[in-house]
């Protein structure tokens, strides 16, 4: 399906996104890259593997994006085979700066191309933290025994091999919307602890309503927000322990909501999906107080950008240590942006395509 360009196009390379299942999470990681890379003009082409679950979300694509959908009623190899067709014709039409892979089939997609189309590795951009990376390589380190052609460039020369490529295959961050980083922020007169989730993940609301309980004595002049989505019945559990809740969806009116606060608490939950909302607070300058997981140690550096708790007394006391100290948050908060600047800023994808390695 395409789609008409509303940027002007700054560069002759393209980029392609390779996406299996389009859940939130990933519709919400790969539209934030495509959208950084739309508004600088760079001509892109979504090639999915799957239908999505939601196909209003293929309206929510940046319009210098073309979306190649499988064909209906295709079985899986017809849509592997199909995903690899396009990926190469693709390659072999002009020159391409980077190829995305979110999920497993796309770089198993990718892998594929690489040893039987000449795709080169150096090409491929994974998300921060994929567990396909150390696949992707091995796979790469097994090009010389294909021995197959390059794929010819544009201009008809012959590209460099994959197998002789330098490059590393590079790992990409999630994309923060760029009006978190220049957002002016005042803390409220009252201390205000603010949490919030991008999904409907029912842990972090409960953990968040039983703080807000144990420290929502009227002495201690707290209140409490949730920015983020809920379901029903934590809705219910926020508002018992006097929690506002506002279910933002628009970029700036979370950025709004979330800049008056004193401190940002995130909660790891049930789900894997990167911490979006813990990435814009660091963004704008908050001071952040986080459970100790995985994908939230993949964010935040203990001590320097946050900090992490694993028992509740931990993160009481971590909550009440920011408040009493107005230095320690501004020095936190200040950290936590620049850290953010340099790892999420949509100019920092735009510097990754254009640098050698």
């Amino acid at each position: 399906m395409d789609r008409a360009h509303a940027a002007i196009v700054l560069t002759d390379e393209s980029v392609l996104h390779v996406v299996g299942k389009l859940t939130e999470s990933a519709f919400a990681f790969v539209s934030s890259t495509s959208q950084a890379l739309g508004d600088t003009g760079v001509p892109q082409t979504v090639i999915l593997l799957e239908d999505p679950p939601n196909p209003s979300m293929l309206a929510k694509f940046h319009p210098a994006v073309r979306l190649e959908l499988p064909a209906s009623n295709a079985g899986p190899v017809a849509r592997f085979k199909h995903a690899v067709r396009v990926l190469c014709q693709e390659a072999a039409s002009r020159p391409v700066a980077a190829i995305h892979l979110h999920g497993l089939m796309p770089s198993m997609v990718a892998v594929y191309a690489a040893w039987f189309c000449g795709l080169s590795p150096k090409l491929f951009l994974l998300p921060h933290g994929s567990r396909m990376l150390g696949v992707l390589r091995s796979a790469s380190a097994l090009l010389p025994l294909t021995r197959r052609p390059a794929l010819p460039a544009p201009t008809g020369k012959p590209q460099p091999a994959a197998a002789e490529a330098e490059q590393p295959i590079r790992l990409l961050e999630h994309r923060v919307d760029a009006r978190f980083f220049g957002w002016e922020r005042q803390e409220s007169r009252r201390p205000l602890v603010v949490a919030g989730s991008s999904s409907t993940d029912p842990m972090g609301p409960a953990q968040f309503a039983q703080m807000a309980v144990l420290l929502g004595e009227e002495s201690m002049a707290l209140s409490f927000n949730w920015v983020g989505r809920v379901d029903a019945e934590s809705r219910a559990r926020l508002k018992a322990a006097n929690v506002g809740i506002f279910d933002e969806d628009d970029a700036p009116a979370r950025a709004a909501k979330l800049a008056g606060a004193w401190i940002y608490v995130a909660y790891s939950g049930t789900s894997q999906d990167f911490p979006l909302l813990l990435a814009e607070a660091m963004a704008l300058g908050l001071p952040c107080v986080a459970w100790d997981s995985p994908q939230i140690r993949n964010v935040l550096r203990h001590g320097e950008t946050g900090l992490l708790c694993s028992t509740p007394n931990q993160l009481l006391a971590s909550i009440a240590q920011l408040i009493d100290s107005p230095e320690l948050r501004r020095n936190m908060g200040r950290a936590a942006h620049e850290d953010a600047a340099r790892r999420f800023h949509p100019d920092q994808l735009r510097d990754l395509l254009q640098s050698p390695a």
